[in-house]
């Protein structure tokens, strides 16, 4: 198994989470759980990829009326273990791919030694059954993606498809359509890596020298700008950085030039007339760029094309474009992604 061929396998992967969870009885479970508990609270939290995967879960709950706090796992149990002890009642939203990595350990603990009046009721997303987040939740939820090289990908795709239902089905607006928009996702993935090579090669060329990569997003796919950076940090070992697109703005677009490339998701939505404007403006002083999506009038840059697709399934498709480039700059630097030298696929140290 290799870090390519995890990649090649995300279209049946989502298919299966979707066969899975279409029409499940968890989401009754789940809304029993939080009709059960009026004003209750909302924390969303995880670490990596995972801590990436819930963007898009958090605005559409935000939009939706539901004010949920997102926050790194290490974060919460170290500075603010309070939230988890306060009389008013918690939903914790726990994403972990293994649901073992340390942190991840020392909040089950923390929960495990509070009084049951005031603990919170823990929902997780995980890649299997079996392991300590899953088997200390109340409801536990389950990707089964398969055994995976160390970089996230079908493990992290999938994620998002679940979280994808799970922000619906606490805004009681979960619908079979949800179900076939990500279904049509796996396709969008398929058709996009029918090609990949060819699809990607003016993207290639234009980066292959770059020596730091910025990556710009706005809305729900701030999530694939924050995951694309720790993509290129894990498999390629290239510093990178995600950043909103208006705080690219408020200072790092100083850092513009051909050695930065600026890889920026410019997708159909609310503001992608601000994209194709930041585009222009970073071809305009001298900036390497690859526009992400769709086409920008009257700029001749490097551009991965994909599909016209809803701005909250555009993250299950867009970062695929982001692992593929990846692939080919590993490849180029005689790296094999996914061999760790600090690292490793489950964290054991803080």
């Amino acid at each position: 198994m290799s870090y390519l061929a995890n990649i090649l396998e995300q279209p049946q992967v989502l298919r299966s989470v979707t066969g899975t969870y279409k029409e499940s009885p968890v989401w009754e479970c789940l809304d029993r759980a939080w009709t059960a508990r009026p004003s209750c609270r909302l924390v969303l939290t995880g670490l990596g990829a995972s801590f990436n995967a819930l963007y898009p879960a958090r605005y559409y709950l935000h939009q939706q009326g539901i004010a949920a706090l997102h926050l790194d796992t290490g974060e919460l149990i170290h500075y603010l273990p309070e939230l988890l002890q306060q009389p008013q009642p918690l939903m914790l939203a726990v994403a972990s791919q293994s649901g073992e990595s340390i942190e991840i350990q020392k909040l089950l603990e923390q929960i495990d030694r509070l009084d049951p009046e005031v603990k919170p009721w823990v929902v997780s997303v995980t890649n299997t059954a079996d392991n300590s987040l899953s088997r200390q939740s109340d409801l536990a939820l389950h990707t089964q993606a398969g055994t995976e090289v160390g970089v996230a990908t079908k493990t992290y795709t999938s994620t998002l498809a679940v979280l994808h239902w799970l922000a619906r089905a606490l805004t009681r607006s979960l619908q079979p359509q949800d179900y076939l928009d990500v279904f049509q996702a796996a396709q969008q993935c398929e058709d996009l890596l029918q090609n990949w090579e060819s699809l990607l090669e003016p993207a290639f060329d234009a980066v292959r020298q770059a020596t730091s990569f910025a990556l710009v997003a706005r809305g729900p796919s701030i999530a694939s700008a924050c995951n694309g950076a720790l993509v290129l940090q894990e498999a390629a070992r290239k510093p990178a950085a995600g950043f909103v697109g208006s705080q690219f703005r408020h200072g790092p677009m100083e850092m513009l030039s051909p050695q930065l490339a600026t890889l920026l998701f410019a997708l159909p939505g609310r503001t992608l007339a601000l994209s194709q404007s930041m585009a222009r403006d970073i071809c305009d002083r001298g900036g390497c760029l690859v526009a992400v999506g769709a086409d920008i009038p009257d700029l001749h840059c490097a551009r991965i094309p994909l599909p016209v697709m809803g701005e909250w399934i555009s993250p299950m498709v867009d970062i695929v474009a982001v692992q593929l480039l990846v692939a080919k700059l590993a490849e180029a630097a005689g790296i094999v992604p996914g061999q760790f030298r600090w690292a490793g696929k489950v964290i054991q140290q803080e």
